[in-house]
């Protein structure tokens, strides 16, 4: 028990020390609006179906009369914003068998907030606007899907409305993603273009199914967040592990009324997200959905069977909730994007020794102030010590060796920012072979 209480107050005291002097993330959160998330929501719900296959010319329903409201409404965001914030369009022709294996476009609606001092360095947060009822295939029947995700939309498009009026060091991009229903198509364009201009993306959040407090059983959450992020490394953590356990601790200083459950796998079993779009690309990427799923609400066509209401509805959608959510995306992009730049090509060596060499390259960032070494147990999940190194690209541990633990390095600027944790890449190797015995005279 004393051993675990040590543990709780070390990392307590990690985490407090992780976010110093950031950007006036108490301010930001408190403009978030929860009643404007619900009537995001609601207006979204009212175009009838937002079915990626659906109508693309009416002004009242279907696919594209929701693309052109999100739009417009984040235009207006812009409008005000003192030319911090710009609204686009951004496109590619994707076909998968939910599309008859025919080329369709995917057009995603990307409001960007401009980075201040280190604007080619970029966080993402996505939410996806279309939506579908019990047949993936049916365009033309309602698809209300409030919670799948017009809550998402909802949450992406009040961030866009209030980080537009506090830009930070590195750009923000909100993004409502089209296709996501059809097989994540809308961010794997968006994927496939961060790759092919080299963004350097250091960390995307998708919003899914974020509006809804009561599970299928009656179970009632309001105040937990889920935070899945899967693994690259066949040893060791990769940069989407690293940026949910980043996530983690800015909540756990900004909003302490939240509980962030990390899940280590990259979606809930058997399914999937738009981070994936990501992930798959090599981008620090995870998803943000809320504790418990009423799968009557999913997917379903509006109907009553036996006296039980089915269907994606907006009265089971709360805005306090996704104030909630939001919050927690608020405090992830703020103190992300405010930070410095993360650690770049981290190695290790301390194989078959008992020193243990850390290096990395120094970054460019104006206010970089130096480095910080992190250390845990294989087994905890929680960064147990921290080593200042100073303003340095290299670091050296005499006597301390690696087998045991895992370590990383994260950078730290003048006011005290801390970035994401890098680590280095750890593969798993075939046992070492004794050398061949000499010829025989």
């Amino acid at each position: 028990m004393r051993r675990a209480l040590i543990a709780s107050i070390l990392a307590l005291l990690i985490t407090a020390t992780l976010h110093a002097q950031c950007a006036d993330v108490t301010n930001i959160v408190g403009q978030l609006d929860g009643a404007r998330m619900k009537q995001a929501v609601e207006k979204l719900v009212s175009f009838g179906t937002r079915h990626t296959l659906s109508d693309t010319t009416s002004d009242t329903r279907g696919i594209g009369a929701a693309r052109r409201w999100i739009f417009d409404e984040l235009t207006r965001v812009a409008a005000a914003s003192n030319g911090h914030m710009t609204v686009a369009y951004q496109s590619s022709m994707q076909q998968a068998q939910r599309t008859n294996n025919v080329p369709v476009e995917m057009i995603n609606v990307v409001a960007t907030i401009r980075g201040t001092t280190d604007p080619d360095r970029i966080y993402i947060a996505t939410g996806h606007y279309d939506s579908m009822n019990s047949d993936i295939m049916n365009s033309t029947l309602d698809a209300p899907g409030a919670d799948d995700d017009a809550s998402g939309v909802a949450v992406i498009m009040d961030l866009a409305r209030v980080l537009s009026q506090h830009p930070l060091d590195a750009t923000v991009m909100l993004v409502a993603v089209q296709g996501e229903e059809q097989g994540l198509l809308g961010s794997r364009g968006l994927a496939e273009e961060a790759v092919a201009k080299k963004w350097n993306v250091e960390g995307m959040i998708t919003n899914d199914i974020v509006g809804g407090t009561v599970g299928g059983e009656g179970d009632i959450d309001n105040r937990t967040i889920r935070i899945f992020s899967a693994n690259t490394k066949g040893a060791g953590d990769g940069t989407s592990r690293h940026w949910a356990r980043f996530v983690r601790d800015g909540v756990r200083l900004y909003l302490p009324h939240v509980k962030p459950r990390l899940i280590y796998r990259l979606d809930r079993f058997g399914r999937g997200g738009d981070h994936s779009s990501f992930f798959e690309r090599g981008f620090p990427a995870i998803r943000f959905t809320q504790a418990n799923e009423d799968y009557k609400r999913e997917h379903q066509t509006v109907r009553t069977e036996n006296g039980v209401q089915y269907g994606d509805l907006p009265e089971f959608v709360s805005g306090d909730y996704m104030r909630l959510v939001a919050s927690v995306n608020a405090v992830a992009l703020v103190t992300g994007a405010c930070a410095p730049a993360a650690p770049k090509n981290v190695k290790a060596g301390g194989a078959v020794t008992n020193d243990t060499t850390l290096s990395w390259d120094m970054g460019t960032d104006a206010d970089l102030a130096g480095y910080e070494i992190v250390v845990r147990e294989t087994t905890s999940d929680e960064w147990e010590k921290v080593i200042p190194a100073g303003k340095v690209s290299r670091y050296t541990f005499k006597d301390f060796t690696i087998d045991n633990v895992f370590m990383g390095v994260r950078a730290v600027d003048k006011d005290g920012n801390r970035s994401p944790v890098r680590t280095p890449e750890e593969r798993l190797v075939e046992p070492a072979r004794s050398a061949a015995p000499p010829p025989a005279k």
